[in-house]
């Protein structure tokens, strides 16, 4: 079973709203999931609401190994979850 952390986009036309969700990779993003983690609002004006995530089971959910999406891994370094990936920090600075 491979878990992957990715996000869900849910609301309507003009007005996105995400959840954060764990969920094995074989099944669809808006399908069967294993646990959700938080919600990315990202039309709300102020950054450090825009995002509620549940840290410590993102934590969890990493140290068993979960894959994560690129999208979900910017949001992670930005909330300071996670750090950087190396290649992605050392490609950058070149």
């Amino acid at each position: 079973m491979a878990v992957k952390l990715r996000l869900v986009r849910l609301g309507r036309r003009h007005r996105a709203f995400f959840r954060l969700r764990a969920g094995e990779e074989r099944f669809a993003p808006t399908g069967r999931f294993l646990e959700e983690l938080g919600y990315v609002d990202p039309l709300i004006k102020d950054k450090t609401k825009q995002a509620v995530l549940k840290k410590d089971r993102i934590e969890h959910w990493l140290s068993q190994g979960a894959k994560v999406s690129p999208t979900v891994q910017s949001l992670l370094v930005r909330n300071g979850i996670t750090k950087p990936a190396a290649g992605k920090k050392a490609a950058a600075s070149a």
